[in-house]
């Protein structure tokens, strides 16, 4: 009889062990999880403010339906995208396609009540092969974005974007690098930064940031099938912006030395059509040397 009280003892005090230390192990789940939580409502806060969305009114050709006519009947045309302030003194990063054909340009500042502030934005450049656009508002001490290190950017790697995704001002979304340099198009020596964080329109031109709050890139297009994300999301590295903004504000363009030669990706097809032959051998002119 005491045997078998010793051993309901035993079995009861390891199951409230088990229990306790399943217990302890839920809430280090639940503080990790709180922890993460508090995290990305405070890089929220700070991100936020410098996150504007862009409203933009301009004159587009309509479709009367009937080719035959020559006479060109425009339209009043509105659109929405976002955009990231980079400089305190009130300069706007967003994309090119945003503003194309823009009239006029207003965006729309975060404001502690919520309700936005709205100023009108002049277009200081625009460059279309990056598909940038540099914006100027009035202020001087505005909330702006500071450019992350790209070589710091990694596969896996937590990144946010924001933005005004269908006009939904002040959103914020939650992903990771996908990819650090994928490059779409064989013939345009671009690489963008792929990303799952989920990117819809209107998102165009709002930032990609990482854990620190840091400009990772600039939100440019999705691919997608029905039009809204699909995990497939690109941004334009921060270098690259980086490297764009002084050109834009100095010459309104990419101002670039040109020496009269086109770059093309030689493919299969292109090199029979010249009649080009795969070898390894040549010195560094391609000239035979054996």
């Amino acid at each position: 009889m005491t045997r078998v009280l010793l051993t309901s003892a035993v079995i009861l005090t390891g199951t409230v062990a088990g229990s306790a230390a399943a217990h302890a192990s839920s809430d280090v789940r639940a503080d990790a999880l709180k922890a993460l939580s508090a995290s990305v409502q405070s890089l929220s806060a700070r991100v936020s403010p410098a996150v504007v969305q862009v409203l933009v009114t301009g004159l587009v050709t309509m479709d009367e339906g009937d080719r035959r006519q020559t006479d060109l009947v425009m339209g009043r045309h509105r659109s929405l995208g976002s955009g990231v302030v980079v400089d305190r003194d009130g300069y706007i990063v967003t994309n090119a396609h945003v503003v194309e054909g823009a009239k006029r340009v207003q965006v729309v500042l975060q404001t502690p009540d919520g309700r936005g502030r709205t100023s009108d934005a002049a277009i200081v450049g625009t460059t279309h092969e990056l598909d940038l656009a540099l914006l100027k508002i009035d202020g001087h001490d505005l909330p702006f974005l500071p450019f992350a290190d790209y070589k710091s950017v990694r596969q896996g790697q937590l990144v946010f974007a924001f933005g005004s995704p269908q006009g939904l001002r002040d959103t914020v979304t939650m992903g990771v690098v996908s990819a650090r340099e994928r490059q779409p198009d064989d013939d345009t020596p671009i690489s963008y930064i792929q990303t799952d964080a989920p990117i819809n329109r209107g998102n165009s031109g709002g930032p990609l940031v990482n854990a620190d709050g840091e400009l990772v890139g600039i939100n440019t297009f999705i691919v997608s099938d029905s039009g809204g994300s699909q995990g497939l999301g690109f941004a334009l590295p921060s270098s690259l912006v980086a490297m764009a903004i002084p050109k834009l504000r100095h010459y309104g363009h990419l101002h670039r030395g040109r020496i009269g030669v086109l770059l093309q990706t030689m493919t299969p097809a292109l090199a029979q059509g010249l009649g080009a032959v795969e070898r390894d051998w040549g010195d560094r002119l391609g000239r035979d040397v054996r």
